[in-house]
């Protein structure tokens, strides 16, 4: 199979996609989303998407609508300008800090395969709620990327050291920041500072693409889109709209009421997916203008 564009890499890795609306949506932790680097807001045929959302045995679709300066509870991070000169003082400082310290290059994502499982397993140090890929996985994932023109690998290293890496999907549109994994002493050396500078000065400055680095995490907390804002990055609100297949629709209204209580059992892998569920589902009946 010719791998052309970023549909055509998940298929090839055997995700579900379906086109709908002129978009082609991806199955990601079974709910059915926009295959794209930046953000699509889009009116769907319900009927249609809950035949796509049943076509890829999804338990749900999400679609954004109506993006605008007015809160919603639920946004996208997006950079479209970025200046060293805009930052404050203390970032600029971080970051010349990094540029020294650090050095930043493109890398082959094979090369990254085979060196960089030990930065991915450090990075997730400091997280609760994930875990790192096996080996395995890890090398699978990364060589699958070999010779994609759509995708970029950033290293960051100290010296011979690896401290951190940056894959993005890049588009005609865009570019997301797919994958950030810094180790704990790349942190404390600011790689992440001098990263982000590079990437957000060769994709908006020198290849004029926004930069963006997805929606609003329901999941798992993450402080990434708080260091984010200090680029530059802004939420981009929208409205959200989720369609249930049907069995879900119901184990969601019965479980609704419950949802306090569901979030003290999240160190159960089994609650944790049922109280993001119910996170999202929240945010959404919140939103102004929309009704539960």
């Amino acid at each position: 199979m010719t791998i052309k564009t970023y549909p055509d890499y998940l298929r090839a890795r055997k995700i579900p996609v379906v086109e709908l609306g002129g978009v082609h949506w991806m199955q990601y932790n079974r709910a059915l989303i926009p295959a794209s680097a930046m953000p699509v807001h889009i009116e769907l045929d319900r009927p249609a998407a809950l035949e796509a959302v049943k076509k890829t045995g999804s338990l749900f679709l999400r679609y954004t609508t109506r993006p605008g300066d007015t809160e919603t509870g639920w946004w996208n991070m997006i950079c479209r300008e970025y200046s060293m000169s805009r930052v404050s003082a203390n970032t600029r400082s971080k970051i010349r800090r990094g540029l020294k310290r650090m050095s930043i290059h493109r890398a082959e994502p094979l090369w990254l395969a085979e060196h960089g499982y030990e930065c991915h397993v450090q990075s997730y140090a400091r997280y609760q709620n994930a875990s790192p890929m096996s080996r395995e996985a890890f090398y699978a994932f990364l060589s699958s990327l070999d010779g994609l023109p759509f995708f970029d690998a950033w290293a960051c290293r100290d010296n011979d050291e690896l401290r951190g890496y940056i894959l993005c999907l890049r588009e005609k549109e865009g570019v997301f920041l797919h994958t950030i994994d810094i180790t704990p002493a790349g942190l404390k050396d600011y790689a992440a500072y001098a990263m982000i500078h590079h990437l957000l000065d060769h994709y908006i400055n020198e290849a004029e693409l926004p930069v963006c680095n997805g929606s609003r995490s329901i999941s798992h907390a993450t402080e990434m889109q708080d260091f984010l804002a200090k680029f530059g990055f802004e939420r981009e609100h929208c409205t959200l709209h989720i369609l249930y297949r049907p069995g879900v629709k119901i184990a969601v209204r019965i479980l609704y009421p419950l949802r306090n209580m569901i979030k003290y059992l999240q160190f159960l892998p089994v609650f944790q997916k049922v109280s993001a569920v119910l996170h999202q589902e929240e945010i959404a009946r919140n939103q102004p203008g929309v009704s539960s």
